[in-house]
């Protein structure tokens, strides 16, 4: 099978880098013997530099090709008229290159970008080539959310284009895929479709294998002042605008004292680093390690106890990938999210959920989990097991794999 495996924003196949959703995904499809060529950009979102300065074609292994689109428009903030234009100008960059190259039996598309996902399924759609749309984000919705209720009709007008745009995506798409329940009825809604099987649900899932081939040497990451002997609550993620670790400071504030043996632990970085570190400022439990690598994410994560999902209200996720990253790990998680996630910890008792921005609730749910350690035990043995039984990578992505073999016209 001749596959196009289409997306951006993930980490590219890198020693220091933990492979995401499309990362795995093309290691297992080039183990099986099928050609892939995975379409990503230039720019690297998290790090926002360039990798390449043009158009670059690498052979990352005898079946695995990537193929990185330039766009010349890089962007410093997430929000931006910037990203909108570098967004388009990758669009086009696909649509020039694609033209002249071997035709695939399937693609298989991130959404978003609103952009590069349009013109995928255009392609698709010209070239009679199915092209199945991986729901991964709720765009253009989420960017009504931060304005008030009586703006967002005319923020809906002003971004028309882009609804335009996303109902064609999945009305012309051959297929839905969704990282959860509520992600894949986004897509069959603006589709205004009906499930035919060629609609399923993956979640994110995570590769435990890489885990397994980390060495750590003794005393390599004392830099991160990580105590090993304390009850360490690790957030790791994007520090951005659905993120909320405020009411996660505030309680770290409120404990010092009182509970002494416990250390909250910040992993990330972004565009809300200055005001939480400013927020933080003379607390002494909590720790800002920055972006770390492969190497040092194993280490917190062997050395946490926690893991934390502090999403801010309203935030659109539904089942995110930390959710698989922490249960990969073994960690009880304390969540933020209303929504699917909140569904798993209750079904398989392996968590807490805290009212998001609400900080004397978090503070209780906290409470609870680092007051009884026979239950932080329990909660960690089955967080371990669910994760082994249903959302391993080598599970997951195997099913998604024989979805692509059903669906691909080979």
């Amino acid at each position: 099978m001749k596959i196009w495996l289409i997306t951006s924003g993930e980490p590219i196949p890198s020693e220091n880098e933990r492979p995401h959703r499309v990362g795995i995904l093309s290691q297992m499809l080039a183990k099986k013997g099928h050609e892939v060529v995975w379409w990503t950009t230039t720019f690297d979102h998290q790090k926002k530099e360039y990798l390449f300065n043009e158009n670059t074609e690498i052979r990352v292994n005898e079946n695995l090709k990537m193929y990185y689109l330039h766009s010349k428009t890089s962007y410093k903030k997430n929000i931006s008229f910037d990203r909108i234009i570098n967004h388009n100008e990758v669009a086009k960059s696909f649509r020039a290159v694609s033209s002249n190259s071997d035709l695939p039996d399937i693609m298989f598309c991130s959404f978003p970008t609103i952009d590069l996902s349009y013109s995928s399924v255009k392609f698709g759609v010209e070239n009679n080539i199915p092209v199945i749309v991986d729901v991964r984000d709720l765009w253009p919705e989420i960017f009504l959310n931060p304005f008030p209720k009586l703006l967002k009709p005319f923020i809906r007008i002003a971004l028309s284009f882009y609804f335009k745009k996303t109902k064609y995506i999945f009305k012309n798409s051959y297929g839905i895929t969704g990282v959860s329940k509520k992600y894949l009825e986004f897509g069959l809604d603006y589709g205004k479709r009906a499930r035919s099987g060629k609609e399923q649900v993956f979640p994110l899932g995570y590769d435990s294998e890489g885990k397994k081939t980390i060495y750590l040497k003794e005393g390599e990451f004392d830099y991160l002042n990580i105590n090993l002997l304390k009850i360490n609550i690790w957030f790791v993620g994007t520090f951005g605008r659905t993120y909320d670790l405020l009411p996660v400071i505030n309680v770290a504030k409120r404990i010092e004292k009182t509970h002494p043996h416990v250390n909250f632990i910040f992993t990330g970085d972004g565009e809300k680093m200055s005001l939480w570190k400013k927020e933080a400022l003379n607390t002494n439990n909590i720790i800002f390690t920055g972006w770390i690598g492969k190497k040092e994410l194993h280490y917190v994560s062997l050395n946490s106890n926690i893991g934390l999902m502090a999403y801010s209200k309203g935030a659109p996720q539904g089942l995110p990938n930390k959710v698989f990253e922490y249960m990969a790990s073994g960690l009880p998680i304390l969540s933020s999210l209303q929504s699917e996630t909140k569904v798993l910890l209750e079904k398989e008792k392996i968590g807490e959920t805290y009212m998001a921005s609400d900080s004397n609730d978090l503070f209780l749910k906290l409470n609870k989990l680092i007051s009884d350690l026979n239950l932080l035990k329990e909660m960690s043995a089955r967080s371990k097991k669910v994760f082994e039984t249903k959302f391993d990578s080598s599970i997951v992505y195997e099913s998604l794999i024989k979805f692509l073999e059903t669906h691909s016209k080979q």
